[in-house]
C-alpha cells in the first residue's frame, strides 16, 4: 500500500507528463467527433486550472511567511504544470481536429 506521500508524489509527476491523456481518450482515434470533443473537454480544464491558479496566486500573500513559501514552492508549480499539460492536450486535439477535417 502506498503512502501519502508516495501516491501525492506519483500523483504529481503524472500531471507532469504533457502526453498523459484522461480516461477514455484515444490519441489515436480516427473519428472527429472524438477530436471535437477532446478540444472542449481540454479547454474547460484549461480554463478551471487558469481560475484555480490566478486564485491561488491571489491568495499567497495574504499568507504568513512560512505557509507562503511552501505554495509557492509546492502549489504554484503543480498547478503551472497542469495547465501546461492540458494546454498540451488540447492544442494536440486541435491539430487533430483540423487533420480530421480536411480528409
Amino acid at each position: 500500500m502506498a503512502s501519502r506521500k508516495e501516491e501525492a508524489a506519483g500523483a504529481a509527476w503524472e500531471g507532469a507528463d504533457l502526453d498523459r491523456p484522461i480516461l477514455g481518450e484515444n490519441p489515436e482515434s480516427e473519428s472527429l467527433e472524438d477530436a471535437r470533443r477532446w478540444v472542449t473537454v481540454y479547454s474547460y480544464l484549461v480554463k478551471l486550472e487558469e481560475e484555480l491558479l490566478d486564485m491561488l496566486a491571489g491568495a499567497i500573500p495574504q499568507m504568513p511567511d512560512a505557509a507562503e513559501r511552501e505554495a509557492e514552492q509546492t502549489n504554484l508549480p503543480l498547478f503551472a504544470s497542469q495547465v501546461e499539460r492540458f494546454r498540451h492536450r488540447r492544442d494536440y486535439w486541435a491539430h487533430r481536429r483540423t487533420e480530421l477535417e480536411g480528409r
